[in-house]
């Protein structure tokens, strides 16, 4: 199964500059306890903004599954940082127990909560 999780901030056509600050990026903590909690059955409050709350809870019973079938997270390695509209993302891949790799971006912080979280499903 393809997790996808496509947020609020639509990135596609948004024109940014690609920064590479850091060996290592910010949120991995904070993507790994979003995708625990989602396969637990909840989206975290205390880390999504408004609009990613209601698409994670309209999204929940596909994410949750498919997240339930993946496994656990072995790994999460950090890729890129990404400035978009104003906004810092970063990228990372994600590798499940059960499964192939995929990209996750996570970003648009404000006021200690994300507004997007996704993959493009690569």
């Amino acid at each position: 199964m393809r997790l996808e999780w496509i947020a609020v901030v639509a990135l596609l056509g948004a024109t940014g500059a690609t920064a590479q600050t850091a060996e290592q990026g910010q949120y991995a903590a904070q993507l790994r306890a979003m995708f625990t909690s989602v396969a637990g059955g909840t989206c975290p409050a205390d880390l999504m903004a408004d609009g990613l709350l209601k698409a994670c809870q309209e999204q929940l019973p596909q994410m949750a599954s498919g997240l339930k079938a993946a496994g656990p997270i072995k790994t999460i390695t950090f890729l890129k940082t990404e400035l978009a509209n104003g906004e810092w993302f970063e990228q990372y891949q994600v590798t499940f127990t059960n499964g192939a790799p995929s990209k996750w971006t996570i970003g648009g912080l404000q006021d200690g909560k994300f507004k997007s979280v996704y993959s493009l499903g690569d």
